[in-house]
């Protein structure tokens, strides 16, 4: 019987083509299936926002720019008022140097992610915050920061919040602030020195304002910074048992310590500092 050759070689070349097809698809299938396997194996997981038992022995060089009011004094402001007051255009120049020389500004929440779980920061990080929840924060301070995309925090004493007062900030305003990258933080309920408070007293100040803040912004508020810089080690305690992670002292310094979330060293901005008097506390 006669063989159909060129027939059956047309078959098996059609055969082994379709087979070459499937293996070459089934490859490529195995080859993605292991890279999204890898890449969710390497996913980083989320720090936990709270404190570990164990507080890791890590330290951070992040300094802390404190500032008060930015305005323009007059002849009626007080001594002590005008002395923790920078002039608009002279935080506008320093805010402008930070940015020229390299400073990064970061978040509270970064600053955590860093010294508690080791995480990356940028070259240069700093943090800018202000003190007393002052109207100045957003009409003055966070419009220069917007404009340079820079990030900070406002410390609020919650007492002060929408009570009439045109100096202090209002709910809407924290709000605003939100949206403009400046984080809210708490300064307390009346800004008492909390040393000088029994443990009940300063737990009330302590757990009051940030459960209205945390009521009123809708998220969690876990940073805080001491009235006057007043603390000991029985307010740090109470401060981690009344739920706040990260909190700012007026002790001078920019070495943060994992050891001592709760004790954060700051730089003091004064109306006497300036461009120059910064560029001498960061060593530039």
């Amino acid at each position: 019987m006669a063989t159909n050759t060129p027939h059956i070689k047309a078959l098996v070349g059609t055969v082994l083509a379709s087979l070459t097809v499937f293996l070459v698809g089934f490859s490529g299938s195995q080859a993605a299936a292991s890279r999204a396997d890898a890449g969710t194996q390497g996913a980083v997981a989320p720090c936990p926002l709270r404190l570990p038992a164990r507080l890791p022995e890590r330290t951070r060089a992040v300094p802390i720019l404190m500032y008060h009011r930015i305005k323009v004094v007059t002849a009626a402001t007080p001594a002590i008022t005008r002395r923790l007051t920078v002039h608009p255009a002279v935080f506008a120049r320093q805010m402008r140097w930070l940015k020229r020389n390299g400073y990064h500004t970061i978040t509270q929440r970064r600053l955590f992610d860093a010294l508690m779980c080791g995480r990356p920061l940028p070259s240069r990080p700093i943090l800018i915050t202000f003190d007393d929840g002052y109207r100045d924060a957003l009409f003055r301070a966070s419009p220069v920061l917007v404009r340079l995309g820079m990030k900070a925090t406002a410390y609020v004493i919650t007492s002060r919040i929408s009570n009439g007062d045109v100096s202090f900030l209002g709910w809407r305003h924290l709000v605003q602030l939100e949206r403009r990258g400046v984080e809210i933080g708490s300064h307390t309920v009346s800004h008492r020195e909390l040393p000088s408070l029994s443990d009940s007293a300063a737990l009330r100040e302590l757990v009051r304002s940030r459960r209205v803040l945390e009521r009123r912004l809708g998220h969690r508020t876990p940073w805080l910074a001491y009235p006057i810089g007043a603390f000991n080690s029985r307010i740090e305690r109470l401060a981690r048992r009344a739920g706040y992670v990260l909190a700012v002292t007026t002790q001078h310094g920019t070495r943060q310590s994992a050891e001592r979330p709760l004790a954060l060293s700051r730089l003091r901005i004064l109306d006497s500092t300036g461009v120059r008097g910064l560029a001498q506390m960061l060593g530039r």
